[in-house]
């Protein structure tokens, strides 16, 4: 458990550096993430309306 924190609490580090030392770079992976996942929710709903 303690070395899952400790994991968890360096990802979390990595990722607020990232924000902070290249915002445009974050801000572009943020959009290009959340592009992928209304593409998949479009591709979900298409699957499942077929059904």
């Amino acid at each position: 458990m303690f070395l899952r924190r400790c994991t968890a609490i360096a990802c979390c580090l990595v990722l607020a550096l990232y924000v902070l030392r290249h915002p445009a770079g974050a801000a572009r992976s943020v959009a290009a993430v959340l592009a992928g996942l209304a593409a998949l929710a479009d591709a979900l709903a298409a699957f499942f309306t077929a059904l």
